[in-house]
């Protein structure tokens, strides 16, 4: 299927890849824990940065500029080795990430209507 969006001619797949995506971001969540448990920061921080690619494609602007500034806060940390800093800019990374997640509707953010339990 495809329609045109101005002079773009978008193609629309017929199957909603949505699920796997989820499965995806479970699953990169589940790593990012892992690493962050095991104390690998450095791990941690790229696992963090796969599910910022699977959240990009729905961020605007402003998500983009707040995760630079995230990432600018964790640089001087890596340079310095301070591990404790690093800890906790990556935990301001993770939770900017989980919110941005339930802002897109990916994650445990959701609104029940009453339609949907309704036959119409």
């Amino acid at each position: 299927m495809a329609y045109e969006s101005g002079s773009e001619n978008i193609k629309v797949s017929k199957f909603n890849s949505t699920l796997a995506i989820l499965i995806r971001i479970d699953f990169l969540w589940q790593r990012a824990n892992n690493a962050a448990i095991a104390g690998k920061l450095m791990n941690w921080n790229w696992v963090l940065d796969r599910i910022w690619c699977e959240l990009s494609v729905d961020a605007n602007e402003d998500d983009e500029k707040k995760l630079e500034l995230l990432n600018k806060e964790i640089k001087p940390a890596v340079k310095i080795e301070d591990k404790n800093k690093l800890y906790k800019d990556l935990l301001k990374k993770e939770i900017f990430l989980r919110k941005l997640q339930n802002k897109q509707g990916k994650g445990i953010a959701y609104e029940d209507s009453i339609d949907d339990y309704m036959d119409m």
